[in-house]
């Protein structure tokens, strides 16, 4: 007997056969509930019990009745073994989800037709006395049994109390532990939601989502004020989930069950820290401390605010953790701004994060809103297509998805951009564009919003095959293939074979733009400088393309970054600002200039190159040319494709006005716009201006003068006059000026000077004396110094300063002319004492010893009237016979008074007496003169005016001094 009961159970356990289905993704109004009856078991059957002595074996059928429906079981066979099978003895009802259970009664009959009198007999099916129906009650909420039945695979035999007894053993579902479709939620879960203190009462609704046929698969989303995803944004990425390849080994229905449970708004941030630890994303899932319930971090948004104020809040969350993933829409990512290669500062444009592991994961964020506002996401289908790709995206991510999908041993591929990668997780396919762009702005319009489902080719990068098509794997595939020609990347869709160099054959002798293919080619196709995360050179990969749904990583539980506060390292996704480059016209200027030192009068010549990098074709291109000085030179040039260039030359000569050392910046400025119109993005624009620069070079001299500081009247002053060119280029016709008062005298026969010697003496009308040296040429860095001396006039009173000043012209290259520098000194006039003895006219005729040069130097110096006197051409100095003449008999006026003058001058400049020396006497009170230079200057004048008067009157004054009868000392 036992040894059967045991066949019955171990038949029970291995008949576990699938249920009906229940509606998909909608809060269930029944749930079934399935009594079947595996075997049914009789020793005193045959012609004694149930049927008389002489009668055949029992001709067994059953009536099963849940709630208030009964089901009459086929008949079994005539004769009956002892141990019945039954094929068909199973029902099923549809019972309402808001019944806490459900009564079940079982009656095993025998079947006795006419001639019998008594009719069908019942069996005694249940342990009880005086009842011989089995009955039990199903919990609908836990699935517990009680009653006759206790367990849902279990055996009930009769008491043989009024009837015959039999052993019946039972099949009953759905039970509390039971998983039909293996995603480790079981059918009461599903049904009717969890129990966790055995009350009756339900603490967790699973049932309003769950699909008792196919995986289910829960995340909760929250949100940020102005980022709560539309629920079509949510419905049509859970559809991307309902119709995937993948099919429940258990039930056979096919697709996955994506719940996107929207919950409640969280706390707003300009910007939310995803990853590292004590991250801004824990302190919003999970509060201020560890746990988000009443009694704990009471500001934590993991799970929805019933949870949390449960009084099995610890229950619920961490059925929910385990089994929960959560994300949160967010404004933007911290920091909130980032620094570009140009130095410049922009907006953070992330457009989500989410932790990776090759076990899978929980957390993420979508972070779409700072990116649509700066962004123009009409171009990807607008907001809603752009928060369902990144949605997918970081869902993909938590499966265990990484920017390539999932290596055959089970980890995260890593490497993004394969062109053979036909899934939203690939950067180069995450967003489509818009239908209305532009062709050469197409990337796949018609990309589907899924993860790969096919196997194309694997790609060799150093031994690429342009002879022959890839195979993609489907019709719907093409592979888009970003190629560089002279270092300029493009764009392009390839339904054939695929020139992955992008290089040409010779034309001619080959006609215009024919391709040139190689059997084996080595290129670095996955680089695209558009996305930061495939700008980076990654040439000789293995690019291997494996479907992504059979590879998802469902449970997360044992991930790496399980644990709250890990999120793992950072990830960089795909971001606003590799958006903006994608289908951008990404124009930009080279610039060179034909000399990099010039002179003026130079003309410079710059050549401008305008690029476009793309993909999109540039169109609107204006480029500014703004030279060192000027007026601004502004140009339209054609529509520039992607890859392509445009050369422009401008001229500029370099002006006079320049400044040595000064660095000539010529400045070129390309603007345009995209081939759908819209303006270059502002972190494209860092390579738009260009400039050349043009080192100026132009004479700059100085000049410097000194004098000696003092001297006696008549005696030499030295001056010393330095120029210099401290300016890089020659220094043309160049001329040195200086000029001296009227009672300064030079003459090249008295310069005493180092030289050189003026080139030029020029006397003028107001008594003044210009020298003039003209150097010509001089060479930059070069230095020269001019030394001479001059006289003052002995009639120059003590005290008097005697100042002079320099001029230095000069030009430059380009008949340029520089405005002229001048330079100043002094020299004051000393007296010395005189000796108080003049000599007479006879006494210095007779002393020609005494006619020193110096002393016939200062004379001079003093009046030039006598130079030349004995006949000889004059030549700016005073020589002894030139005195000699001038005392030479018959004095006679005018001569007279020359001789008498030079007979002062000879007192004067053998210090005997000074020109300020005080005179008194009638002859020259008459004529008012009370000094020796009064009347020696006076005396001038009388012969300048041949007033033979005046000549005679001041010939006894001079002679009053002479003989020493008027001074007063």
């Amino acid at each position: 007997m036992y040894t059967r009961v045991l066949v019955a159970l171990l038949l029970v356990a291995g008949g576990l056969l699938g249920l009906p289905a229940a509606p998909a993704w909608s809060a269930p109004a029944t749930q079934p509930v399935t009594v079947r009856i595996m075997s049914v078991e009789c020793e005193h059957c045959r012609n004694e019990g149930l049927e008389d002595a002489g009668m055949s074996a029992p001709d067994f059928y059953a009536k099963i009745t849940i709630g208030s429906d009964t089901f009459t079981t086929p008949r079994a066979p005539d004769d009956q073994t002892q141990v019945f099978l039954p094929q068909g003895w199973t029902m099923t009802r549809q019972v309402s989800t808001s019944l806490p259970s459900v009564d079940i009664s079982v009656q095993i009959w025998d079947y006795d037709p006419a001639p019998d009198p008594n009719g069908d007999d019942l069996a005694d099916a249940t342990p009880r006395r005086g009842d011989a129906t089995a009955r039990f009650t199903l919990d609908l909420v836990d699935g517990d049994l009680s009653g006759d039945l206790t367990s849902p695979s279990q055996c009930l035999l009769g008491k043989d109390d009024e009837q015959p007894p039999v052993q019946v053993c039972f099949d009953i579902r759905p039970y509390s532990f039971e998983d039909s479709d293996g995603d480790s939620f079981t059918d009461y879960a599903e049904y009717r939601g969890l129990d966790f203190d055995d009350n009756g009462t339900i603490d967790l609704h699973l049932e309003q989502y769950a699909d008792t046929r196919r995986r289910d698969l829960f995340v909760e989303i929250d949100w940020m004020k102005g980022e709560q995803p539309d629920q079509a944004d949510l419905n049509a990425v859970q559809q991307v989930f309902n119709a995937a390849p993948v099919t429940n080994d258990l039930t056979g229905a096919t697709g996955l069950a994506l719940h996107l449970i929207p919950d409640e708004e969280v706390p707003w941030a300009e910007s939310l820290r995803f990853d590292g630890d004590n991250s801004e994303f824990d302190a919003l899932k999970w509060g201020a401390s560890d746990k988000t319930c009443a009694h704990g971090g009471e500001d934590g948004h993991f799970g929805t605010a019933a949870d949390r104020a449960s009084p099995l809040c610890e229950q619920v969350l961490l059925f929910k953790r385990l089994h929960f993933r959560y994300g949160i829409f967010i404004h933007g990512l911290s920091p909130a701004t980032v620094t570009d290669s140009n130095g410049k500062q922009h907006p953070n444009l992330t457009t989500g994060m989410a932790e990776l592991d090759d076990r899978g994961s929980n957390d993420f964020v979508v972070s779409v809103g700072r990116l649509a506002a700066n962004v123009d996401v009409s171009r990807y289908n607008g907001i809603g297509a752009v928060r369902q790709a990144t949605l997918l995206h970081e869902l993909g991510h938590t499966f265990g998805l990484g920017h390539g999908g999932r290596t055959d041993d089970g980890r995260v591929d890593s490497i993004n951009c394969k062109p053979n990668y036909f899934s939203v997780m690939n950067y180069s396919r995450q967003f489509a564009t818009a239908r209305t762009l532009p062709e050469d702005q197409q990337l796949d319009p018609d990309r589907p919003l899924d993860f790969q489902q096919v196997q194309p080719d694997t790609l060799v990068e150093s031994n690429l095959d342009e002879t022959k098509q890839p195979a993609v794997g489907g019709a719907g595939n093409r592979l888009v293939i970003w190629g560089s020609v002279d270092n300029l990347w493009h764009r392009y869709v390839a339904d054939g074979k695929i020139n992955w160099r992008v290089d040409l054959l010779p034309s001619p002798p080959n006609p215009p733009n024919t391709p040139n293919l190689e059997k084996s080619v080595n290129v670095d196709i996955n680089r695209i400088p558009a996305l930061d995360g495939c700008a980076d050179h990654s040439a000789g990969q293995t690019l291997l393309s494996r479907p992504d749904w059979d590879r998802l990583v469902y449970d997360f539980s044992s991930s790496r970054y399980f644990a709250e506060g890990s999120q793992g390292p950072y990830l960089q996704e795909i971001s606003g600002d590799d958006l903006q480059r994608l289908l951008a016209a990404d124009l930009n200027a080279t610039k060179t200039v034909d000399k990099a030192d010039a002179v003026p009068g130079d003309q410079l010549t710059y050549t401008v190159k305008v690029g476009n990098k793309g993909p999109s074709t540039a169109t609107a291109v204006s480029l500014t040319d703004t030279p060192p000085t000027g007026a601004v030179v502004t140009r339209n040039l054609p529509d520039l494709p992607a890859g392509q260039s445009n050369t422009q030359t401008f001229t500029y000569q370099v002006p006079c006005t320049v400044t040595d050392g000064a660095v000539l910046t010529n400045t070129a400025k390309v603007t345009g716009k995209d081939a759908s119109g819209g303006a270059e993005p502002e972190l494209l624009l860092g390579d738009n201006t260009a400039t050349a620069k043009t080192t100026a070079h132009v004479p700059v001299l100085t000049l410097t003068k000194t004098a000696t500081p003092s001297a006696h009247a008549g005696d030499p002053l030295t001056y010393t006059l330095t120029y210099r060119n401290t300016g890089s280029a020659p220094a043309t016709g160049v001329v040195v000026t200086d000029t001296l008062p009227g009672d300064v005298y030079y003459s090249q026969a008295l310069d005493q000077g180092t030289g050189p010697k003026p080139a030029e003496v020029v006397k003028g009308g107001d008594g003044t004396t210009t020298l003039r040296w003209k150097p010509g040429t001089v060479a930059p860095g070069a230095t020269a110094t001019i030394s001479y001396t001059a006289r003052t006039s002995l009639l120059t009173a003590g005290g008097t300063v005697v100042a002079t000043r320099a001029t230095l012209e000069y030009g430059g290259a380009g008949d340029c002319e520089y405005p002229g520098v001048t330079a100043t000194a002094a020299s004051t006039v000393t007296e010395q004492p005189p000796s108080r003895d003049p000599r007479a006219q006879l006494v210095w005729a007779l002393h020609q010893s005494d006619w020193t040069p110096d002393l016939l130097a200062r004379v001079q110096a003093t009046d030039q009237r006598y130079d030349g006197a004995d006949g000889s051409t004059p030549d700016g100095a005073l020589s002894k016979a030139e005195v000699g003449a001038a005392f030479t008999l018959p004095l006679l006026q005018p001569r007279l008074l020359r001789a008498e003058l030079l007979t002062t001058y000879l007192n004067l400049s053998d210090r005997r007496i000074n020109a300020a020396t005080r005179i008194v006497s009638v002859p020259a009170g008459l004529l008012d003169l009370t000094s020796t230079g009064q009347a020696a200057r006076y005396a001038q004048s009388a012969l300048q005016a041949a007033d033979l008067l005046r000549e005679t009157k001041v010939t006894v004054v001079l002679n009053e001094i002479n003989l020493n009868l008027s001074e007063r000392y």
